[in-house]
Order: C-alpha cells, then structure tokens, then sequence
C-alpha cells in the first residue's frame, strides 16, 4: 500500500468538513481542553453507525465535563473538546483524515473508521512499530469502537480497538443453539460481497463456527470447509447465495434460501441489505427452523426497517441496556440523536478510557507536550489489561490492541431485542 494518496478537491473538501464540534462554556484562554478526533460513516448506506458513534461520544463527553473534566498530569483540570469528521466507507477519505489530524491538529487521540475496509487501509498507513526510525508511517494513537473485523489492530502498534471478538461470539452462540436445537441440522447462507466485514465474518468466521458445532452445509458441504478461521472462506463463498450493499432486488438470492431447505439460515449483512432480504424471505415464505445475523444488524435501525420481517432472528452483541449503566447511555445515545448498539456503545466506554489513561499517565494537553502526550496515551492503551465494560470488564491483549468484551445473545422479539441467553 502507497502512503501518497491524490485525492480530488471535492473529496478533499468533504473530508475535512467537521460536522461536530463540542466545546466548553469558559474561554479556551481561561480554561484548558483535550482535543480528541472522531471520524466514521455520516454518509452513504452505513451512515447511521457514524450517526450514532457521534451521539454517544457527545454524551459521554458532555458527562465527563458537567463532572469537572479530566484532571491532567499538572493538576489542571481540563475540559474535553471533540471534532468528527464523516469519512464515510471510504479507505481514501479515512486515510486522508487521519493524516490530517495526526499532523495538522492537536488531537490527543483520534478514534474511528466505522467501516473494517476502511480501518484497514487506514491503520496501514500508521508506524507499524513503535521507535522504528525507518519507518515514517503516522505515530499518532487509535482507538476504534466500530471497525469490528478480526486482527485489525495488530496492523500497527499505534492502534487498538474496542470491539467486540467475533469469532469467540459466533463459536459461543453455535454451541449454545446446538444444545437448544439438536434437530436443526443443516445450514445456508449469503452476505453481502462488497462489504468486508459483513463477507469476512460471514466466511470466515461465522459458518466455520456453526460446521464446528455440528451444522453441515446443504447438499453433501463443501470439502474445504473446515473447522478453522477462514479456511475454505472462498469455496464457501461460490456456494452462497450472495449480494451487494447496494442491491435493493433479493428475489434471486431468497430463491436460492428457499430452494436449499436448510434448517439454520444465515444472513450476514447490514441492516439495510437485511431488511431486504428479510422482506423478500417473508414474500416467498421462507421460515427456516433458525435465522442468524451479523452483529451489526443487532440494531434499532433493522428494528425501524422490518420489525415484523426480522422477528425470531438471533445475534450475539456485546451491547444490551440490561443494566441501570447500559439502560442511561441508551437513553442518552437517544437524546443526542443516536442509538446505542455494539458499536455506539463502544464510544461511550472508550471515551472513559481515555480519561482514564490520561490521569494515570500524568498527560499534560498543553501544544508543546502535544508528541509527548500522544506517546503517553498510546503507552498507557498499550499497558491496560482490563477495562470498564457496560456489560462487565473488558479483557485487553496488549500486544494486539484487542479487547475480549462480554456479550449476551439477542433475538428480535416484538419488535425489541431481547436477550435470550447470557454467557457471561
């Protein structure tokens, strides 16, 4: 991957147009501020995922500062102040406000993309070791509550995550829906080919879990199929029953649902794309034994797009407002003009984070300490074994920037998502 990147004026503009901009009530003059950075989808198909991400983090920083703020490494008492940005789904537009804000602004940390294609591009860009004189990749620290594909944050040191595992979900949720289910015994899916972390989990992660917890494709499997992360995830892929974010006719692909007569189906994709499908399903009159979907799909928009289509689906989230702590950001999320899911919800956790590793870092937010600081913060991300979770603590693997969050199963119910089963 290249580290120039000519982007059009007009994508240029786009790019570096902050939609929000929290600030204190006292004078920058008088006050000392955190500068943070968001950036996510506030465009296109997923534009409601970057919608929610900057409601929550709105809220969680508004919470932070109404309690007096963050207390820095001189004793000062500082106020959070936050730019987000729209980068759509788009690797161009995220690599290049990355670049923008890690060496034209005096954000702290940024924290973002909301799609793993964009994510990975970005992080590509970044120092993949840290102190490595020969590489002049961005030294400036990530932490992103979206982009949830597997391993995204082992790209470079200078990024981690707070997202949730999917391949210890989905295994989770097969062993519990084989225990439940022993007469439910084969399986069929699609996913949506053009989107990589919809087609990743879906090929890699998902499907290689429920074969591993006794569910067999349709018509006699497929010998590369295996057991394992992603092995035979192309081979699987050609016996699919597919389509693209864009596509808004499904009667093919729910033909090919009907016509394998499987007793689990899977439908990994987005909640527009699964509304569709869904829709299409009823039409035909389609009802598998057992209907699975992807994580992100675990949201108020697939509710508000086809309550009565998706009812009986199961997800596994690391996100449910079953607790007085989880139920009070939901609201919140809802009062900034948001919802809170997975990935919202992982906005609202990461913002006490930073706070946190702030205060035990001794972080001082003044222009002139700014590439201390960011070295401070990405050390103290590094250091964390444990965090502060809504549903419970969080697990760090510090070498990879990955979290192990706790998660529970949902199924769509009456048009709400209720939680089936907890593993925790």
């Amino acid at each position: 991957m290249t580290n120039k990147l000519i982007l059009t004026a007009v994508v240029a503009t786009a790019v570096f147009a902050v939609t929000t901009v929290i600030t204190p009530a006292i004078s920058a003059a008088a006050e000392r501020t955190v500068q943070l950075a968001g950036w996510g989808a506030k465009s296109g198909p997923l534009r409601s995922f970057g919608v929610n991400s900057e409601a929550v983090l709105k809220a969680a920083i508004q919470t932070v500062n109404d309690a007096g703020g963050v207390k820095m490494g001189d004793g000062v008492m500082a106020k959070i102040e936050l730019s987000y940005f729209d980068s759509a789904c788009n690797a161009e537009q995220g690599i290049a406000i990355a670049r923008k804000v890690a060496t034209a602004s005096e954000a702290l940390i940024g924290m973002g993309p909301t799609c793993s294609g964009v994510a990975a591009a970005m992080f590509g860009v970044f120092q993949k070791k840290v102190g490595d004189a020969n590489d002049t990749g961005l030294q400036f620290p990530i932490l992103t509550d979206t982009a949830v594909r597997n391993g995204l944050a082992k790209i470079s040191q200078w990024t981690f995550r707070n997202t949730p595992n999917e391949p210890d979900m989905y295994d989770k949720l097969f062993e519990w829906l084989r225990a439940t289910n022993p007469d439910a015994k084969t399986m069929f899916g699609g996913t949506e080919t053009d989107q990589g972390h919809s087609m990743g989990t879906y090929a890699k992660v998902i499907v290689q879990a429920a074969k591993r917890h006794g569910f067999t494709w349709v018509k006699g499997g497929i010998p590369e199929l295996g057991t394992e992360i992603a092995v035979g995830w192309e081979e699987l892929l050609e016996h699919s029953s597919n389509w693209m974010m864009a596509d808004t006719n499904f009667s093919v692909q729910a033909r090919a649902f009907k016509k394998s007569g499987a007793d689990l189906l899977i439908v990994s994709s987005h909640p527009f794309t699964t509304c569709g499908m869904l829709k299409e399903m009823a039409r035909q009159k389609i009802k598998p034994k057992l209907l699975v979907g992807l994580t992100s799909s675990s949201s108020s928009e697939t509710l508000k797009g086809c309550s009565k289509q998706v009812e009986g689906m199961i997800i596994p989230t690391s996100f449910a407002p079953i607790n007085p702590e989880a139920k009070k950001v939901a609201a919140l999320a809802a009062k900034f003009g948001g919802s809170a899911d997975l990935h919202s919800a992982a906005a609202w956790e990461n913002i006490f984070i930073i706070k946190a590793v702030i205060e035990a870092q001794g972080i001082i937010g003044k222009p002139e300490t700014l590439e201390a600081d960011r070295q401070k913060m990405r050390d103290g991300l590094e250091a964390l074994e444990t965090t502060s979770g809504l549903l419970g603590n969080v697990k760090r693997v510090q070498d990879e920037g990955e979290a192990l969050k706790p998660f529970v199963f949902v199924q769509a119910q009456n048009g709400v998502w209720e939680v089936v089963h907890d593993p925790r």
